[in-house]
């Protein structure tokens, strides 16, 4: 059969692989409606539909997910050809790399570490985008991501670190009168909750305990929730990243030893095509030593 369009297969493959048209128009710079039409003559083209469409959501025809995950290999295969042909023209492909980070990750962990790395490569740049996983990932054209994510057995990603949370808090508010001493006692404090209450509710749950943990405030910006009990504003419950440099400091302290995996950890996932590239080769190194020092530091895996 002919060859169907190119764009329309791109648009498919989008689509199927960000399980949006939204995504994948919002990463092809078309419109939602220009990616509709694509995939609609593509459809035609084959002679079936590959997504059933429902009032609000379009979900990927079963007979249509090989051809998918078919497509998906063979772009990744060019991207790959073109990546290592346009390094070749790129005389400062050693010395510079892109980040999209999350954005947590970022304020709390690597930003005080990249001073290290700058000292020990004052020849490379690294440029550096923030997004916190509501966009799926951030900028998908970044050599790297670091990804705060439940899905680290997908084979793109390699596990940075999983992750364990826990309540840290001032070390003044243990000096007070109305200081915690049990985890019960933690029902009766201000807690801090990180974009939702659920955390704060689950972990109790965890703990066996029955406590209504829908008080306090809810920062939208998980590195707001932190300040705020380094400043004595009430208790946090944090994750490993978010916590080390600040109980090193002194700044937060642990009052219990409770600790809980949650299935979310931060992965790291590479462009394809710049895996042989000296420089991201240099950074991801580097990076990787660095959380082989958290792990240890912190006792996790």
């Amino acid at each position: 059969m002919k060859l169907p369009s190119l764009n329309a297969i791109r648009a498919f493959e989008a689509a199927a692989r960000l399980h949006s048209f939204k995504d994948a128009a919002d990463e092809l710079r078309l419109t939602p409606s220009a990616v509709s039409r694509h995939i609609r003559s593509l459809e035609q083209a084959l002679g079936m539909e590959l997504f059933e469409r429902g009032i609000r959501q379009v979900t990927l025809a079963p007979k249509a997910t090989h051809f998918a995950r078919r497509l998906s290999t063979a772009f990744r295969s060019i991207e790959a050809a073109t990546e290592e042909m346009g390094s070749h023209g790129r005389p400062d492909a050693a010395k510079r790399a892109s980040l999209s980070i999350n954005a947590t990750f970022m304020n709390l962990w690597l930003a005080d570490r990249l001073p290290r790395f700058r000292a020990e490569n004052p020849d490379f740049e690294l440029d550096v985008s923030i997004h916190d996983d509501q966009s799926r990932g951030g900028n998908p054209s970044a050599d790297l991501r670091v990804l705060f994510t439940a899905d680290a057995g997908n084979a793109d990603y390699v596990q940075l670190v999983s992750l364990v949370i826990f309540p840290v808090c001032a070390p003044a508010l243990l000096a007070g009168p109305n200081a915690p001493r049990t985890v019960a006692d933690l029902a009766r404090q201000r807690l801090l909750h990180e974009n939702t209450t659920a955390w704060w509710e689950e972990w109790f749950e965890k703990e066996g305990l029955k406590v209504d943990a829908k008080s306090g405030p809810i920062f939208h910006d998980p590195a707001l929730a932190v300040r705020e009990a380094v400043h004595g504003g009430g208790v946090a419950l944090v994750d490993n990243i978010m916590a080390q440099d600040l109980l090193a400091s002194g700044q937060l302290v642990a009052p219990f030893p409770a600790r809980h995996k949650i299935p979310e950890s931060y992965c790291l996932q590479q462009k394809p095509g710049n895996r042989s590239s000296p420089g991201i080769k240099r950074f991801r190194e580097w990076l990787m030593a660095e959380i082989a020092r958290h792990k240890e530091a912190m006792g996790v895996g």
